[in-house]
C-alpha cells in the first residue's frame, strides 16, 4: 500500500461533498423516519433499524468508490498509473482502504441519532461490536465498488451502483427482516453478501457476540471480489 497515494486520494475523496453528504444524511433520515415512526416504541425494533441503517450507509459509501474509478478510467488515468511504481495489488488495496474511510461517517452519525433521538441503549461492548460489524462489513462492498468501477461506464456507474445497493440492502434485511420474507426470497438472500453483513452487524444485539460463520463468509466474499477487482485492473491497464 502506497501511503502517499492513499493520503492524496483520501483528501480528494472527502472533497467530494456529494458522496459524503448523501451516504451520511440518507441513512440518518431513514433511521429517524423508520425508527421513530414505523416501529413505534419497541426498543428491540429500534436497535434493529439503527444498526441496519448504519450498515446501509456504510454499504452506500463503500460502493461509491466505483464512481471515482470509472471517472479516472474515462480520463485515461490508468495510462498514467502504468508509468508509476504503483502495483495493481497496491492500487486495489488503496481503493478498498479509502472506501473504508468514507464508510465511517454514516455509521457514526446514524448511531448518534439512534442514541439521541430514538433513545437506543446498548452496553459499551454492544456499541463497539455493532460499530465494528457495520463498518467492517462494508469490506466486500468496497471491493465490489472497485469491480463496478471497471465494468460500468462513467455516465452510468452511479445509477448502476445505486440499483445494486438497493437490491442488496433488500436481501440483507435492511428494509424487512429476512425471517419475514417468503421462503424463496430467504433462500436467495443467503447467497448475497448483504445477508451476511446484516448477520455480522446485528449479531451483537443477540447477546453481545459476533456470528463467526457470517464473518468467514464475508471474508470469502471480500477475497473473491478483491481478486476480481485485481483482474479487472490488470485487464484495463493492459488495454490502456
Amino acid at each position: 500500500m502506497n501511503l502517499t497515494y492513499l493520503r492524496l486520494e483520501a483528501v480528494r475523496l472527502f472533497r467530494n461533498k456529494r458522496v459524503v453528504i448523501f451516504s451520511t444524511l440518507l441513512p440518518a433520515l431513514l433511521v429517524l423516519i423508520i425508527g421513530g415512526v414505523s416501529v413505534g416504541n419497541d426498543p428491540d425494533a429500534r436497535k434493529y433499524v439503527m444498526v441496519s441503517m448504519a450498515l446501509f450507509g456504510a454499504m452506500s459509501a463503500a460502493l461509491s468508490s466505483g464512481g471515482t474509478i470509472a471517472v479516472e478510467r474515462g480520463l485515461g488515468w490508468n495510462r498514467t498509473l502504468r508509468l508509476t511504481p504503483l502495483s495493481p495489488g497496491a492500487y486495489v488495496l488503496n481503493k478498498v482502504v479509502l472506501a473504508l474511510f468514507v464508510a465511517v461517517p454514516p455509521v457514526v452519525v446514524t448511531f448518534i441519532i439512534g442514541a439521541a433521538a430514538l433513545h437506543v441503549r446498548l452496553t459499551a461492548a454492544e456499541w463497539l461490536l455493532c460499530f465494528a460489524g457495520a463498518w467492517l462489513s462494508s469490506l466486500p462492498f468496497a471491493a465490489l465498488g472497485v469491480v463496478l468501477g471497471y465494468i460500468a461506464k462513467p455516465d452510468s456507474v452511479q445509477q448502476v451502483g445505486a440499483l445494486i445497493n438497493l437490491v442488496l440492502a433488500a436481501f440483507g434485511g435492511l428494509w424487512v427482516p429476512v425471517d419475514l420474507m417468503p421462503r424463496v426470497l430467504r433462500e436467495i438472500a443467503r447467497f448475497t453478501p448483504s445477508y451476511w453483513t446484516g448477520e455480522v452487524a446485528r449479531s451483537p444485539l443477540d447477546g453481545g457476540h459476533v456470528d463467526g460463520q457470517a464473518v468467514l463468509v464475508l471474508l470469502g466474499w471480500t477475497v473473491v471480489l478483491g481478486l476480481v477487482a485485481l483482474r479487472r485492473f490488470r485487464v484495463d491497464t493492459a488495454r490502456a
